[in-house]
């Protein structure tokens, strides 16, 4: 059950308010919170207000994220919150949830940002600022004040569930990691937390800096080289300012930092129609509809999972696809068009990114289909595609392996996708 605090001003408790957003995840239940919440207000004669979901997508595709985003909705909408008047809502989280999101966001390989969260203060967009006075409290300390004072609360059914993550660690790890503690491994967390966030503000403080040096107002852009000879932990700050609250993915990130150590060229889709650009001098977030107009352009690497456009307007694309067996069985039937995408066998795959380039004299590899190398010249003859289309047609290599594909011609032979395959890498060239 989500209840939350809203001051609409910090200064005078009688501005209190509550806020309810009702998911409506759990049927019944979720409406029986919301009820419960409004009688509890009802009662202390505090001013409620609430709302329930109404999701446009099937209920077990409601991601956190996508809970998130709702619930920060109806916060903005219940307290006309924005930049300049800013709405302060406080919540309930505590030790135990400090510990459980360390324990999660340690195994999904996060950052500072993730292993602070959540923080006593932080902001979330919009104008709404979070309040978290309880996280050097336990759930069990939290739940015996309410006793003493003989006030009940609700309980959701699925903290006791097997069937996420954050509760499967409440029911059995943090239990048998507190008996495998000499000390209240709980409350050391919190402490850790709180150093690790003096430490992250001591990284943004550090940011402002390189971001003054860096910035150029009139081009909208970053130097790179400013942004080049900081540490690794700024460049990604920086970056992850660059682009606002566009999420920057794993893969996506660690591309763009590559770019800044190698001084290469990379021009990178992080949402649609948003494009990170790194040039010689340059880095841009910019927000554009078609692709790159004009110019030659050089190699760079295209990450899993990302997009990226060439000077004449090609849309590249490297991503995963599982479990479609009719797709994989058109591709073996050879029902696949060769100038649009190519299909890859994953299998042992441990390539996080193809590199793109232009061809070059001598060029050659196994195609499907053959048993042997051929030149890419002869390839490009015998499939009669014009020497100025031959010098547009970008050429995908796979570090260890060589050229996996050029549009117009099979992908490598190497690559074949099995009979029994699930899944598949596949490049994508539109024009």
């Amino acid at each position: 059950m989500l209840v939350f605090l809203y001051l609409k001003n910090s200064d005078r408790l009688g501005s209190l308010r509550v806020l309810h957003f009702n998911h409506g995840l759990r049927g019944d239940a979720s409406d029986g919170d919301a009820e419960f919440a409004k009688e509890l207000c009802d009662g202390l004669s505090i001013p409620f207000l609430d709302a329930k979901a109404d999701w446009a997508v099937a209920l077990d595709k409601v991601t956190e994220a996508i809970g998130r985003e709702a619930r920060l909705g109806f916060f903005r909408k219940a307290t006309g919150a924005s930049a300049a008047t800013p709405a302060w809502v406080v919540t309930g989280h505590h030790a135990d949830d400090v510990a459980e999101t360390m324990l999660m966001r340690l195994s999904r390989g996060s950052g500072l940002e993730g292993l602070t969260a959540p923080r006593e203060v932080s902001k979330a967009g919009g104008g709404i600022h979070f309040l978290r006075p309880l996280l050097g409290f336990t759930r069990k300390e939290i739940q015996s004040t309410l006793e003493g004072c003989g006030i009940s609360w609700r309980e959701d059914a699925t903290n006791d569930s097997d069937r996420n993550y954050r509760a499967r660690l409440r029911k059995s790890v943090i239990p048998s990691w507190d008996l495998a503690a000499d000390r209240p491994a709980r409350l050391g967390v919190s402490r850790s937390r709180s150093l690790l966030a003096e430490d992250a503000e001591a990284l943004d403080a550090w940011t402002d800096r390189v971001w003054e040096s860096a910035w150029d107002q009139d081009l909208g852009a970053l130097a790179t080289t400013e942004v080049a000879t900081v540490p690794v932990a700024l460049q990604r700050r920086v970056l992850h300012r660059l682009v606002g609250g566009v999420e920057l993915g794993a893969k996506a990130i660690e591309a763009c930092l590559e770019a800044l150590a190698g001084g290469t060229r990379l021009k990178i889709e992080i949402s649609a129609g948003v494009f990170l650009e790194f040039s010689e001098s340059t880095i841009q977030c910019v927000r554009e509809s078609s692709g790159m107009s004009g110019g030659a352009w050089g190699a760079f690497r295209l990450p899993l999972g990302s997009v990226a456009y060439l000077p004449d307007g090609a849309r590249l694309a490297f991503e995963q696809i599982s479990e479609d067996q009719s797709l994989f069985s058109k591709v073996l039937a050879g029902g696949n068009d060769d100038g649009k995408s190519a299909y890859l066998n994953d299998l042992g795959n441990t390539c996080a990114a193809v590199t793109v380039r232009r061809r070059q004299a001598g060029d050659a590899f196994k195609p499907l289909g053959k048993s042997s190398h051929k030149k890419l010249k002869t390839m490009f003859i015998d499939r009669k595609i014009d020497r100025e289309e031959r010098d547009r047609l970008p050429v995908f290599v796979w570090e260890g392996e060589g050229i996996v594909w050029v549009p117009g011609l099979p992908p490598s032979g190497d690559r074949r996708l099995g009979s029994r395959c699930e899944s598949a890498l596949r490049l994508t060239y539109e024009r």
